[in-house]
């Protein structure tokens, strides 16, 4: 008989907790929205509440990864100039940013980009995603392939930096 003590270090490595899942969606806008005197004005309702999910999720995120950003890359559609659609790009980008800020993200945690109408979903991923998308919009919002190859272009997609992984483009 008899009772000994003994001392033992344990190091963990990894994480103990699942990683937080911070929802991933692109932002979509209505044309020529949103307006420079009005920024929030263009911001729908059912975007508003993509971009609440996206920042309840990130600031989860932020207890795993400390260094996290999001970044925002805003398009338009094909009509209009090249000036106006940078312009519209680039407020895109800002009311959705200011939205994310007004949910409690810190501003220097977004960095926010306009590409106008450079890069652009093609017709062929614009037909893929609708195939794919898992909560297709009525048919009465997207009549024929041109409407919808023109609103798939008009969003704010989202980058989870540093992992890269960006935001999913079903148009709502």
């Amino acid at each position: 008989g008899g009772s000994d003590t003994k001392t033992v270090a344990v190091r963990l490595t990894g994480s103990i907790d699942p990683v937080p899942t911070v929802l991933l969606h692109s932002v979509f806008f209505p044309t020529d929205y949103p307006a420079k005197d009005d920024p929030i004005v263009g911001l729908v309702r059912s975007q508003q509440e993509v971009l609440t999910n996206l920042a309840s999720g990130f600031k989860q995120y932020l207890e795993y990864d400390p260094e996290a950003k999001l970044s925002l890359l805003g398009y338009t559609d094909e009509r209009g100039t090249d000036d106006y659609n940078q312009s519209l790009s680039e407020l895109r980008t800002q009311s959705a940013k200011d939205f994310l800020v007004s949910q409690g993200i810190a501003p220097e945690r977004i960095d926010a980009a306009g590409y106008g109408k450079q890069k652009q979903l093609d017709a062929a991923t614009v037909t893929d995603l609708q195939s794919r998308n898992p909560n297709p919009p009525p048919e009465t919002r997207v009549r024929d392939s041109r409407t919808a190859w023109l609103a798939y272009n008009r969003r704010v997609d989202i980058v989870l930096i540093p992992s890269n992984v960006q935001s999913e483009q079903f148009y709502p």
